[in-house]
């Protein structure tokens, strides 16, 4: 046993589970926290320029490495600050500990400074929520918290500490025990057989596959079972790098926004095996996409089954594990003609698509650029093993195109279309594993929003590269606007005045320039690759090329 404050236990007990950083704003209340921090060489505090950027550095590390990243705010405005940041960690399964130090616990819901109920704030998005304010809860509540965070449907978790209970003394376990379950559920073995019966008598099956089989690391299996019987792979947005999105049987992301070429492939199909994936509003086109009458879906999370396609055959599971399990069941499965037919079916309607909507594009010379040049030149020149940090809006619509690499990482805000992400995001991915090439992919509205982070990049010595996909507007709503009211009507709060990004990366001694075309952009990117710290390259691009119109 151990003993010493209830901050020193918190500090040593983020550090066991493999926490390096913590991302927040110094305040009164999380003091001795931040002291407890600094006593150690294990684990380090890294300030934010504003808390939202601390939940977004957080969920990042949450989705790249799979332990949670931890986030830091004092008492009412520190913790409201948080909450966009943490609805994104939320919406789109990344675990996050959300720590926040309240008032005294006299002081509490009384008149005091910053007074907020936190609980209240965070509990419709976090899996859980709870104030410590006795010393002999905190250790039991720590492990039930991170308990929470990382099974079934991973998420983010609050805990709020009063600010005296961070000064008691208390003792804690200091063992290097695990507290959880392995989380590896197989599904119903009966029902799984039906999935194996289904998957040979389909004649025009389809995978699609979402965030739950990244989060279970089951893209080599899907991969498999797809090579096994001649099916064809799609994605969810939030799918993006679960399988090899290289492989010749994977055809890309389908959201709302996603490619012609992945929705016409769902709609002629006869049976969608969905993995990992809730079919949610933003993968469906919120429910009016055209769907076979046949689904049979796997998920960690039961609430998923068939809650918006009733009659869906569903297993609850482990996707990794059930997905192996059909494998162990088909090994000897050879695909049906049929089969065979549809995939190259598949492959035809791809080369067409392809010479339509992405060739004319590749290294394309326009000034502004098309940003669909600029995505297929990041996919064409970053490292293999590259982390592509993504903004909401049209960044990340623009990506659906980019063609990923089997060991790169694709990370964006997909359920909550929370802006400001990319940057902190980028920035905690550098921080955690700086061998890896850091790309953060942001448009000019949101990065405005997050600007403050740039000194944030240079003070943590990060050296990043960040692309601005620049219309000077918001993009995304301003298009929306023309597509509704037509061109000729004023649009309203999406113009900005054209300010200098690079400028203002070198005033807070980073690097950067702006570029207009393809030719700027290569020798822009070299320049990148070899400074020492952030370079921002500010991309002009055609404002009037709308994600609206289907370009793809």
């Amino acid at each position: 046993m151990k003993k010493g404050t209830v901050a020193q236990f918190v500090a040593e007990y983020l550090a066991k589970e493999g926490v390096k950083y913590v991302y927040g704003i110094p305040g009164g209340q999380p003091l001795n926290i931040l002291d407890a921090i600094s006593d150690r060489d294990d684990i380090d505090f890294i300030a934010t320029r504003h808390e939202n950027a601390a939940a977004h550095a957080a969920d990042a590390i949450g989705r790249l490495t799979g332990i949670p990243g931890v986030c830091l705010a004092t008492t009412g405005p520190g913790a409201t600050n948080l909450i966009t940041g943490v609805g994104g960690a939320f919406q789109d399964s990344s675990p996050v500990i959300v720590i926040t130090a309240n008032n005294n616990r006299k002081d509490m819901l009384h008149d005091d400074a910053q007074n907020a109920d936190h609980k209240a704030l965070f509990d419709s998005l976090v899996k859980w929520s709870v104030l410590i304010s006795h010393p002999d809860h905190a250790e039991k509540l720590f492990n039930e918290a991170f308990n929470i965070a990382l099974s079934g449907n991973p998420g983010p978790v609050h805990v709020d500490f009063t600010r005296d209970v961070l000064t008691e003394t208390m003792t804690w376990n200091d063992e290097n025990k695990a507290y959880r379950s392995p989380n590896r559920i197989l599904g119903d073995v009966e029902t799984l057989q039906e999935f194996k019966q289904k998957l040979l008598d389909s004649e025009r099956p389809v995978i699609w596959v979402g965030n739950g089989a990244k989060l279970s690391g089951a893209g080599e299996e899907v991969i498999k079972l797809a090579e096994q019987l001649s099916i064809p792979v799609i994605t969810t947005f939030n799918g993006i790098g679960a399988v090899d999105m290289s492989h010749q049987q994977v055809f890309g992301p389908l959201s709302r926004s996603g490619s012609m070429l992945a929705a016409e492939i769902i709609a002629e199909s006869d049976t969608v095996f969905v993995i990992g994936n809730s079919l949610n509003g933003p993968s469906t086109s919120r429910w009016t996409m055209n769907m076979p009458k046949e689904i049979y879906q796997i998920d960690i999370d039961p609430n998923m089954l068939g809650r918006h396609y009733p009659g869906t055959r569903g297993v609850w599971g482990d996707v990794k594990i059930c997905t192996q399990y059909l494998l162990d069941q088909l090994k000897d499965a050879e695909p049906s003609n049929q089969q065979k037919q549809w995939l190259q079916h598949c492959y035809d309607k791809r080369t067409v698509w392809t010479e339509k909507y992405i060739t004319p594009f590749r290294n394309n010379d326009s000034s502004p650029m098309y940003p669909q040049t600029v995505v297929q030149f990041l996919g064409d020149v970053v490292a293999e093993d590259a982390v592509y940090s993504v903004d909401a809006g049209n960044p990340g619509i623009w990506t659906h195109i980019l063609p990923l690499k089997k060991n790169q990482f694709y990370m964006k805000p997909v359920g909550f279309g929370n802006m400001a992400f990319s940057l902190p995001a980028a920035i905690a991915a550098k921080k955690e594993q700086p061998h890896r090439e850091v790309i953060c992919l942001v448009g000019d509205g949101s990065l405005g929003m997050s600007l403050g982070e740039l000194e944030t990049a240079v003070r943590a010595k990060v050296p990043i590269i960040v692309v601005v996909l620049n219309d000077q507007a918001y993009g995304n709503i301003k298009q929306e606007q023309t597509r509704d009211y037509g061109p000729e009507k004023p649009h309203i709060g999406v113009d900005f005045v054209d300010w200098d990004f690079a400028a203002v990366a070198k005033a807070v001694k980073a690097d950067g320039e702006r570029v207009s075309s393809l030719m700027e952009l290569k020798e822009a990117f070299d320049r990148a690759r070899k400074s020492s710290t952030l370079y921002l390259i500010d991309v002009l691009i055609k404002p009037e090329v709308s994600v609206w119109t289907k370009p793809f």
